[in-house]
């Protein structure tokens, strides 16, 4: 309907050749030929090639998490997707991240996972006490609780303690296309009794870290996964440690809400 809703790589589009009564695949741009059918009308045939092109291993694996397709408003979704088709067709994705820190002697820590080894992207790299994707039909509590519970061992009473304080928007290209993502982000300040434990098997362990030493592992390495760099920076801006007399305060404070 003349409206862009996504990116797709010129090495992907000729796989969308084969379903030319779906898609028009032209030198510079893709068309989605359903503009007279229902969202689920086009949920249901996207779905159908994606699954597909997943047995045809043009995209790695089928998720089962519904993604919705936006212009803006994540609740008005154009049409649903599977999660493992959200870099191929360059469409804007979800996803929540939680800072979990303590107060300790008036010093900062933070809570940092490890991801597991065996973990299919990013394993081993270091992470958000909770962080996650955010999929079509829940709403950001109920997603929120959910993945704390699945993540880390929080109930759900202290779960709703945390509070939204940001959104961070980002994208860059990988293997399977164009990561184009925005991230609603928290902090809780979590009781030094608690600890968390792993639960669902996607995190190794965790480890409390003063914020100093936070800092210096997201300056000098690459030890986070990519997008926990981001929310943690926002983290430290808000918080007074990356302070106006940074060199690239204003530019970081720019670009990390580009929306």
């Amino acid at each position: 309907q003349g409206q862009q809703i996504g990116w797709i790589t010129h090495r992907f589009a000729p796989h969308l050749k084969q379903w030319p009564t779906i898609f028009s695949v032209e030198k510079n741009q893709v068309k989605l030929l359903l503009e007279n059918h229902s969202q689920d009308e086009i949920t249901q045939q996207l779905d159908h090639i994606i699954k597909q092109l997943v047995t045809d291993k043009k995209i790695k694996n089928y998720h089962n998490e519904p993604y919705p397709v936006v212009i803006n408003d994540r609740n008005q979704p154009i049409f649903i997707i599977d999660r493992s088709s959200s870099s191929t067709f360059g469409v804007r994705a979800f996803g929540q991240h939680l800072n979990g820190y303590v107060i300790k002697n008036q010093q900062t820590y933070l809570w940092v996972a490890k991801r597991a080894s065996e973990k299919i992207t990013f394993p081993g790299k270091l992470d958000h006490i909770v962080a996650g994707g955010l999929p079509f039909g829940l709403s950001l509590q109920a997603n929120l609780i959910k993945e704390c519970a699945e993540e880390a061992g929080i109930d759900a009473a202290l779960a709703q303690q945390a509070k939204a304080v940001s959104a961070i928007t980002y994208q860059f290209e990988s293997k399977e296309g164009l990561r184009r993502d925005t991230i609603y982000a928290y902090d809780i300040e979590l009781p030094l009794s608690f600890s968390p434990k792993p639960v669902d098997g996607e995190v190794e362990s965790f480890k409390l870290m003063p914020v100093d030493e936070v800092m210096d592992i997201v300056a000098n390495t690459n030890q986070f996964k990519v997008n926990c760099n981001l929310v943690l920076i926002d983290f430290f801006i808000r918080h007074g440690f990356i302070t106006a007399e940074h060199p690239e305060y204003l530019a970081l404070v720019k670009d990390l809400h580009s929306f």
